[in-house]
């Protein structure tokens, strides 16, 4: 098997209402790579670059991997769209589904968190609480925005709204310091929250651990290096980890993590991607031991997934694909109508 060609297609998904009404341009500031490889055997491979990926850096990677076997190339080497159309295209040469490929599968369904936007109001957090819960997510994640008492009214309005029946995930969107957090902290107590994500700035790992004295709810970083890992772990800085990275990298921090007794979630596609970055984050899921907790496969915020059949989640758990490659087929209909370029080798 041979590489032979590529297409592809820029689109601008706009986001669901809530969102988009406080981030109308940004799809089409930021459009999303998606691409299909193509094969001499007429396999052909399906990837996603996510928000903001550069048509032409494709392109001019790409370049280097015409004629070649893609069993014989270690997809991790490229950049995301081409990693996973390589992970894909291997899959459908050997009748593997893609966690094959990554190592051992820990489970059938891959957790998943809800989320809405940073400057939604009290009353529209609420709304989306109800629509999450309503739709069996057991964790909701908010970023915060400027306003200190903005955090503390929309979790309270979220426990009006459902009560516990969500847990609740606060990604500092905005600079806190470590004084405004104990304070926050102390007017959630009782509420019903997961974590605080990046609370204050990393460039001291001992002002974590601090904070972690201090008080009592749980604390993760964002990262995306072994490096990182490691450092969280020796400043015993976190309780949790949120881990952006390709596959190979996500197994060193796993190893690395679940040694010292932290679970993490998986931010792979977040709100950047639609249902392929997500489905193939998902397989990334099954593999990681210790991504216990609900993972960023925000796809649903988009107000299609580009998918058909589209990729479901129920009750707060997207199954693991188990067809070969990464298991789900492109809406090619729906790929032209958000179509806002186009490129082909």
């Amino acid at each position: 098997m041979k590489i032979q060609g590529i297409e592809v297609f820029v689109v601008a998904v706009p986001y669901t209402p809530v969102i988009r009404k406080y981030r109308p341009k940004e799809p089409y500031e930021q459009p999303d790579p998606i691409i299909r490889i193509k094969t001499d055997e007429e396999i052909v491979g399906i990837g996603e670059s996510g928000r903001g990926g550069n048509a032409q850096a494709i392109l001019q990677q790409f370049r280097s991997i015409i004629g070649k076997d893609p069993l014989e190339l270690y997809p991790d080497d490229y950049e995301s769209g081409i990693m996973q159309a390589l992970y894909d295209l291997q899959g459908k040469a050997l009748g593997w589904p893609v966690y094959r490929l990554l190592g051992r599968k820990f489970r059938d369904r891959v957790p998943v968190a809800y989320w809405t936007v940073e400057r939604a109001t009290p009353e529209e957090t609420a709304s989306e609480a109800q629509v999450a819960v309503q739709r069996g997510f057991k964790v909701m994640k908010f970023h915060t925005n400027p306003i200190e008492e903005n955090t503390v009214a929309r979790v309270r309005a979220i426990h009006e709204a459902v009560g516990d029946r969500i847990a609740i995930r606060i990604d500092r969107g905005y600079p806190w310091d470590l004084p405004m957090v104990v304070k926050i902290a102390r007017q959630l107590k009782g509420y019903n929250i997961e974590c605080f994500e990046d609370p204050i700035p990393r460039n001291d790992p001992r002002l974590y651990r601090l904070l972690r004295e201090k008080i009592d709810i749980p604390l993760a970083w964002h990262i995306g290096s072994m490096r990182d890992a490691l450092l969280a772990v020796k400043a015993d800085a976190v309780d949790y980890l949120n881990v952006s990275a390709k596959p190979r990298t996500v197994a060193a921090i796993s190893a690395i993590s679940d040694a010292a007794g932290i679970p993490l979630w998986l931010q792979i596609c977040g709100v950047s991607g639609t249902g392929l970055l997500s489905a193939f984050s998902i397989h990334i899921g099954a593999v990681t031991k210790n991504a216990i907790l609900p993972g960023d496969n925000l796809h649903f915020v988009r107000e299609d997934d580009l998918l058909n059949p589209h990729l479901e989640v129920k009750e707060g758990f997207a199954e693991v694909p188990e067809k070969p490659g990464i298991g789900v087929e492109l809406d090619l209909e729906a790929l032209k109508r958000y179509e806002v370029a186009h490129y082909s080798l």
